[in-house]
């Protein structure tokens, strides 16, 4: 009598994608004017990162955007234009009818005023039973027992989508921090500046002691429940190479801290640096900045899908995306 294989399956599966920036716009090249763009083919590879999905014998349940979904460029039409570009990138993510939990990144921000997102479906937090209110922008939701995701809103403190509210307590704040720490015109520019202290740019931000208190609250409450957390944030939280403090948030420092107080965080899951990189910390935890979409070439891709195991989280790249296995600190 032949035996029987039962394939094992995931208890849970999820994509992740970073930095569509899609905008329908001739293509071009970063600020260096030394990395392409490819603006209208962005939404394609989009589009064909959720194709994917739909196919998977293991379908997703969920995706996390990790910001800038919509590029600067749109703003060149106002605020009408932008709204219709955001309109055109969330079509293909919803067309997957699952929940889609985003993250608000710096091109976001060039576009839009912060107010608008608080009520548009960007902000995730609406569409979830929890206790953050709606004038956050950082949420946390627990999609499968011993699974916990925390999303971080890394220009709370920032100089970025306050025009219509510059009397914000986080705004002025923001502007305190950039005086004291990048002289230049262009606070942009990071010119003058060195090693960790590049990462004192405009297109950066950070999080203020009330997100501080929360999150300390979230992870201590998922620890004691023994559950396994991943941080997803825009701005990378902790770097290892040098090269990439450009893309770090402000008060980083803060941030890990108060993470590395506790055992539960895996994974900090971030975009903004289209190039990605990756290192695990001294604590055991997983940092992965992932490639962004708009710096991949046509006939190419950078997603990834991830699934929960017994004892890892394992995350599967594709394109230009690497894959990674994670272990859990508390088996399921």
């Amino acid at each position: 009598m032949a035996s029987t294989s039962i394939r094992e399956k995931p208890h849970i599966t999820f994509g992740i994608i970073a930095d569509v920036q899609y905008a329908d716009c001739d293509d071009g090249t970063d600020f260096s004017k030394t990395r392409e763009r490819f603006y209208r083919n962005s939404l394609n590879l989009l589009k064909n990162a959720i194709n994917d999905w739909k196919r998977l014998d293991d379908p997703v349940a969920f995706v996390l955007q990790l910001g800038d979904l919509i590029d600067g460029k749109n703003n060149v039409g106002g605020d009408t234009n932008s709204k219709r570009a955001l309109s055109t990138a969330l079509h293909p993510l919803n067309s997957l009818h699952i929940p889609i939990y985003h993250v608000i990144g710096n091109h976001e921000l060039y576009n839009l005023n912060r107010s608008f997102y608080l009520t548009s479906s960007l902000n995730s937090s609406l569409s979830l039973s929890i206790e953050t209110a709606t004038n956050h922008l950082y949420y946390t939701f627990l999609p499968y027992p011993k699974l916990r995701i925390v999303a971080l809103d890394t220009y709370e403190v920032g100089l970025l989508g306050y025009k219509d509210s510059l009397e914000d307590e986080n705004y002025k704040t923001a502007q305190m921090w950039m005086r004291e720490r990048n002289k230049n015109e262009d606070i942009n520019s990071v010119e003058g500046l060195s090693g960790l202290e590049k990462r004192w740019a405009a297109y950066n931000g950070g999080i203020s002691e009330k997100q501080l208190q929360w999150l300390s609250q979230v992870l201590q409450k998922a620890q004691s429940k023994e559950e396994n957390v991943i941080i997803m944030t825009h701005v990378a939280l902790q770097c290892e190479d040098r090269d990439y403090t450009i893309c770090l948030a402000w008060n980083y420092d803060d941030i890990m801290n108060i993470i590395h107080q506790f055992r539960c965080v895996i994974g900090v899951f971030a975009g903004h640096e289209h190039a990605g990189w990756d290192f695990v910390d001294d604590h055991g935890i997983q940092h992965i900045t992932f490639q962004g979409v708009i710096e991949t070439r046509p006939g190419g891709n950078a997603y990834a899908t991830a699934r929960l195991w017994d004892k890892t989280l394992t995350v599967t790249g594709v394109g230009r995306v690497p894959s990674f296995t994670i272990p859990l600190r508390y088996p399921i």
